[in-house]
């Protein structure tokens, strides 16, 4: 009975081994497909069978060397989000040490094309991203060449936080700045480089697409080294700095030109009559087109609190100057509508009819005060004991007319005269400060 379960056991040890045995052989013994593979098709398993993409290919005290570089195709500003979106193609090239091959071996295949999930990637990311994502790749494929060198150009859409300054609007110009670098690997792990090509540095801008409201001064890439206070390793990044100018003829015509018809509006009020009701309402048309565009800028613009556009400031001092200008008007009719008591100081008078009231251009006025003539009726000569008739005559309406000789000026055309003199000395004045606010606003 022993003897009998000595032979059970020892079969069944034997039926193991054997089946180990089988086991081993048929993993060495590759695979054939039911169709016929070609070289391609070998050299993909070769190559990955066993391959961890998650792994850097290379040994733990060897650099690995990125190339970097970027191909804009097209260009967006955001002045709402203070982003700028760029549209390119990303271009990285590194050495994957696993990935490397005998041509001979392989029915002379020099280049090989894997899909992006396929292989190892550095973790390049945008540092100054405003998604918080990395490359958008879409699923491209990288080249793969026998050397173990890996090409990758992947699509790329980057918005990126830039720090818009509108100071200058419609005719301004910013700078942005795009930096990448790793996200978890150190210089000493993963140094970064900058793509050569053929124009010599790392941007191209031969397959641009015109932007309708921007345009790119200047593109540029730079290498950048970084020594943190908690780390001994260096941390390189490469930035690549975009300059655009905003395109603005079409802002002249929408913004420039009508606040220079506004500055003359506002002028013109000055040379209406002094008694001319329509000063309010050209003040008041003045006041509602400069409101329409403030509103036009609340929707074209953010509301900027350290880089607010001059010519905002521009229009709004237009505003407040219409406003000024709107009250000026009142107290000019005001004081050449309303009947004086009393006559005009001697001193204000003296100085208007004088050179001082030729300069600001009073001659009319001044020529009506100096020939005017009034009308007085037959009880008015009587109370006054007219005798000299010879200075006197008789109208169709039997009212006396008195000359100049014996009488004075009246007052109102007085006032008149010191209103129009408001009117110019205001025209003089608002036309200063609109020079200033000009000169001021410009620079």
């Amino acid at each position: 009975m022993v003897e009998l379960k000595c032979l059970v056991t020892l079969f069944q040890i034997a039926v193991s081994v054997l089946f180990d045995l089988g086991v081993v052989a048929r993993s060495q013994v590759r695979p054939q497909p039911i169709w016929n593979s070609t070289h391609t098709d070998q050299l993909r398993r070769d190559l990955l069978l066993n391959y961890d993409k998650f792994a850097r290919p290379a040994q733990h005290y060897n650099v690995t060397r990125v190339k970097l570089g970027l191909t804009i195709r097209h260009v967006e500003v955001n002045e709402f989000k203070s982003t700028l979106t760029v549209y390119s193609w990303f271009k990285m090239s590194w050495d994957d040490e696993k990935l490397r091959w005998d041509p001979s071996k392989y029915g002379d295949i020099n280049i090989l094309n894997l899909a992006d999930h396929e292989l190892w990637q550095p973790d390049i990311f945008l540092y100054n991203s405003a998604t918080g994502t990395s490359v958008s790749h879409y699923n491209s494929h990288c080249i793969v060449y026998s050397n173990g060198n890996v090409l990758w150009v992947p699509p790329a859409q980057f918005a990126v936080l830039c720090n818009l300054n509108l100071k200058y609007w419609p005719f301004d110009w910013q700078h942005c700045t795009l930096k990448f670098g790793s996200w978890t690997y150190s210089g000493d792990q993963i140094d970064l480089e900058i793509f050569n090509n053929s124009s010599g540095g790392g941007v191209e801008l031969d397959m641009l697409i015109e932007n309708s409201e921007w345009k790119i001064r200047s593109a540029s890439i730079v290498k950048n080294v970084t020594y943190y206070a908690c780390c001994k390793e260096p941390y390189p990044d490469v930035s690549v700095d975009i300059i655009l100018d905003r395109i603005s003829p079409s802002y002249k015509a929408v913004i420039v030109t009508p606040v220079v018809v506004i500055v003359f509006l506002i002028l013109l009020t000055f040379w209406l009559p002094p008694n001319a009701g329509e000063k309010i309402i050209l003040n008041g048309c003045t006041a509602i087109v400069v409101c329409l565009f403030m509103l036009y800028f609340t929707q074209k613009m953010p509301a900027m609190g350290t880089h607010t556009p001059l010519i905002v400031l521009f229009y709004s001092s237009c505003l407040y100057i219409v406003a000024f200008s709107t009250i000026s008007s009142v107290i000019v009719i005001t004081i050449s509508r309303s009947k004086h008591a009393n006559a005009l100081p001697w001193v204000i008078k003296q100085r208007l009819m004088g050179n001082f009231g030729k300069y600001l251009g009073l001659t009319t006025y001044i020529r009506q005060s100096s020939i005017s003539v009034h009308r007085v009726t037959a009880e008015e000569m009587r109370d006054h004991q007219v005798t000299d008739f010879d200075d006197v005559h008789v109208g169709e309406e039997h009212g006396i007319v008195r000359s100049l000789h014996s009488e004075k000026m009246p007052h109102q055309e007085d006032w008149i005269l010191l209103a129009a003199a408001i009117d110019k000395i205001s025209f003089v004045a608002y036309s200063l400060l609109f020079a200033i606010l000009a000169i001021v606003y410009s620079v």
